[in-house]
């Protein structure tokens, strides 16, 4: 495990509103699907609003990447924990679907355990300020960490969320307004943390006539945006949805097998973030990125091929161990080889294109390639990603962070 990174005030305060906002939404995501789910609503209408909150995501990216740095980081901060206050309309509208889908349009709103909305970007623009290049891979892995750990938290108090609800009398659906109380709570505390940062959490300054994002930090957003976009179309042929109903269909395991199957999953990968970071000091972010994906890839493979339940948990969990470790690699990588004043595009625009590739990936696997037979969308998965990988490793090798030729 790397040691903790030597962060600034700023640094403390961005993991302290992640860790806040990602407990939200590992409580509120898991909430919003229940509470849906006991208010009778199901087909179009669900997929619609659950997709508003997608759209919404991209849209508020979409304006991270234009106008971020215009703005200012530590601004948009401050409004992306206010915006999670309109998560107290939800139980307020019951179900009206309009209120609903608004809601998910504001961007803030997770539905998946994560919290990757569009604030999430900012983040990553600013972190690398707060510490030295030297630390910075660490700091990406320790931010991960909080991540996880505390959408996992999140995620706990969904029981106890709803029996409080209860207890204090609400009933059916309703229980559920808790959490959604929590939930803006959290968003008021991120953005009372994010006030208290000060000037240097924002950008560098461009100098007069500079264009918005130079020619050469053009060209590599370009280039790892659509790279990191193959990587997430791939990622969404097997999303976590799928591999649940994967191991309940191919194997009969029960929903609570599967569950801690993937909370064991969910565990291992939190942990790999720290060994990611002194992985990379060794032998560098592009090849920690590549060397620790590619094996990865083929576990998951092998996991559609292992001839019983027990040994293709057993890839899984190995492929869970290894698969997360390019994400703080990946995040350094990215912020290292723009100029500091494109940071805030860069990040946007990144996980913009990654957000919209993984979005059609459910929808190719379902029509596509499952009709082929069940296991076929996690070879494709694999066979994707390890493209990916091949193509990454060919195309940036050779252009390493300013810390690693030191």
């Amino acid at each position: 495990m790397s040691s903790l990174p030597a962060l600034d005030r700023n640094g403390r305060l961005i993991l302290a509103a992640k860790g806040v906002r990602a407990f939200g939404a590992g409580l509120a995501a898991i909430s919003l699907g229940v509470y849906l789910s006991e208010l009778g609503i199901e087909g179009v209408l669900l997929g619609t609003i659950l997709t508003s909150a997608l759209l919404g995501t991209m849209i508020l990216t979409g304006v991270v990447a234009i106008l971020g740095d215009r703005i200012g980081r530590r601004r948009l901060l401050i409004a992306g924990g206010l915006l999670m206050g309109l998560a107290l309309f939800i139980p307020v509208a019951a179900a009206d679907p309009v209120v609903l889908l608004l809601v998910g349009l504001s961007g803030v709103l997770s539905v998946t355990a994560n919290e990757s909305t569009g604030i999430a970007s900012l983040d990553q623009a600013a972190l690398p300020q707060t510490t030295s290049a030297r630390e910075r891979t660490s700091a990406f892995a320790w931010y991960n960490v909080v991540a996880a750990a505390s959408a996992a938290a999140g995620a706990l108090m969904v029981g106890p969320a709803a029996a409080l609800g209860a207890g204090l009398g609400a009933a059916g659906a309703q229980r559920h307004a808790v959490a959604f109380i929590a939930f803006a709570l959290c968003g008021a505390i991120a953005a009372r943390l994010s006030a208290a940062m000060d000037e240097r959490i924002d950008a560098v300054r461009r100098p007069a006539g500079v264009r918005s994002v130079g020619g050469s930090s053009r060209r590599t957003i370009i280039r790892l945006g659509a790279l990191f976009g193959l990587d997430s179309f791939a990622t969404g042929l097997c999303v976590q949805s799928f591999l649940a109903f994967w191991f309940a269909t191919r194997w009969g395991l029960g929903t609570a097998a599967i569950g801690l199957l993937f909370a064991a999953g969910q565990v291992l990968a939190a942990a790999s973030f720290p060994v990611a970071a002194q992985v990379a000091r060794r032998i560098g972010l592009v090849r920690t990125m590549v060397f620790t994906h590619i094996p990865s890839s083929i576990f998951l493979i092998m996991v559609a091929f292992a001839p019983s339940a027990v040994l293709a948990a057993t890839f899984l969990l190995v492929r869970a161990s290894l698969a997360q470790m390019d994400v703080p690699a990946r995040q350094s990588y990215t912020m290292a080889v723009v100029d500091p004043m494109d940071r805030t595009a860069a990040a946007a625009a990144t996980n913009l294109a990654k957000s919209a590739a993984q979005t059609a990936g459910p929808i190719v696997a379902a029509t596509l390639l499952l009709p082929f037979g069940l296991g076929v969308p996690l070879v494709a998965c694999g066979v994707l990603k390890i493209a990916y990988d091949v193509l990454l490793y060919a195309g940036f090798h050779g252009r390493v962070p300013p810390e690693e030729t030191a």
